[in-house]
């Protein structure tokens, strides 16, 4: 009995805390993300020890991470992959390549495990196009080439970001970091990625043509949140995260007429469980080591702020591969700054794989925050000044 009462109100209390510092942080015009950490650090055991994790909201938080890369599928459209074009290209394979080799070397420097480091790596080269695609959209510039660009780039950095994943978490697993192991390891992620979008294609239209004609109501929906746990599930099977099926999942579904049918049902799945995994990942953070009067913090500190440099200076420097007229390259490389929750899954895979201790998790979730937080002020800022300079230039 007493179990139940502990899960029901541990339940009851991240949902609260979750809608209320988000309010506070989307009042302060920053993503809801950022509230939802704030809420787990706060009520998390590093402040007010009300909430803790236990198997079983593990168990629900990797339920939320699942429907939230379905949800970013859904949201994706395959066609997006075609017309990307070689600049959105370019700019997402820079800002992973860069990214990477910086916050893998970084850890070295600081005297981590060459799997850390990897692994760290691993979390800097993730995007979260979100929060720029709202900038974009609050400020009307959504139909600029700055912001085809970046979203053409974001869906390939997803896709680039979970192959990686699928690398790093095969070493965990004991496997030799090798040339031959991670080009092997990549292989069958992309693989696993193709087959099941191909088959998902060949056989959603004529699954969904009969469920759609059955009478009990929200049948379009169920059938289609098992597609994804299938998916899901078989990508576990074959040693990938579930999350890489979830979003091919969403990726198939997304091209059948009933992808608006099924985003607004899923809706309700994702604002329970997708804030309960943001918060538990905030739970996980240990405010103490950022005590800067503490001695034996200033190193982790030092690491946050030289981690934060680098993973700012990765991701905008990978604007400048694109060299068509017209184009604001900083404004496109600063897009592409923010982590968000992708990078938060692989800290938090990171996590409970025994690969970062609380320190070094700690660390990379300031990281992730900071990118996230000063973000949007950056890129209000030269949207408005690209506005400014672009009215001048007409009246003249």
């Amino acid at each position: 009995m007493h179990e139940i009462y502990s899960f029901l109100t541990a339940i009851a209390v991240i949902l609260v805390a979750a809608k209320i510092f988000g309010e506070v942080a989307v009042r302060f015009g920053q993503s809801a993300i950022v509230g939802e950490l704030l809420a787990g650090v706060i009520i998390g055991p590093s402040v007010l020890g009300l909430v803790s994790e236990t198997p079983v909201l593990a168990s629900i938080s990797e339920l939320g991470a699942i429907i939230l890369l379905f949800e970013v599928g859904l949201s994706s459209d395959i066609k997006e992959f075609v017309k990307a074009g070689g600049w959105a290209a370019a700019v997402a394979f820079v800002g992973v390549i860069l990214p990477y080799f910086f916050g893998y070397y970084v850890f070295l420097y600081f005297g981590l495990t060459a799997t850390q480091a990897i692994f760290a790596g691993a979390v800097l080269t993730a995007t979260s196009v979100g929060i720029t695609a709202r900038v974009f959209m609050d400020l009307k510039r959504i139909e600029t080439q700055e912001a085809k660009i970046v979203l053409g780039a974001a869906v390939i950095d997803d896709v680039i970001g979970l192959v990686i994943l699928a690398v790093v978490l095969k070493l965990v697993s004991g496997g030799a970091v090798t040339a031959g192991t991670v080009a092997q390891v990549s292989a069958a992620a992309i693989l696993f990625l193709v087959l099941s979008v191909g088959a998902g294609l060949l056989i959603a239209p004529t699954l969904f043509k009969y469920v759609s004609k059955m009478k009990q109501e929200k049948s379009v929906f169920v059938i289609g949140v098992a597609f994804c746990l299938i998916i899901s599930a078989l990508a576990s099977k074959v040693g990938l995260a579930p999350i890489v099926g979830a979003f091919a999942a969403g990726l198939v579904l997304s091209s059948t007429k009933h992808k608006e049918e099924i985003k607004k049902s899923v809706a309700p799945l994702y604002v329970f469980f997708v804030p309960v995994f943001f918060v538990l990942m905030g739970t996980q953070v240990d405010l103490g080591v950022f005590n800067p009067f503490e001695e034996s913090n200033r190193t982790i500190l030092l690491l946050t702020a030289i981690l934060f440099a680098v993973a700012f200076i990765g991701k905008a420097a990978a604007g400048f591969v694109v060299f068509k007229k017209g184009i604001n390259r900083l404004l496109i490389g600063v897009s592409m700054v923010p982590r968000g929750e992708v990078g938060l899954i692989f800290a938090g895979i990171g996590l409970k794989n025994g690969v970062f201790g609380s320190d070094d998790y700690s660390a990379l979730v300031a990281v992730i925050m900071l990118t996230t937080f000063v973000t949007p002020f950056i890129l209000k800022y030269l949207i408005s000044k690209d506005t400014e300079k672009s009215s001048k230039e007409t009246k003249s």
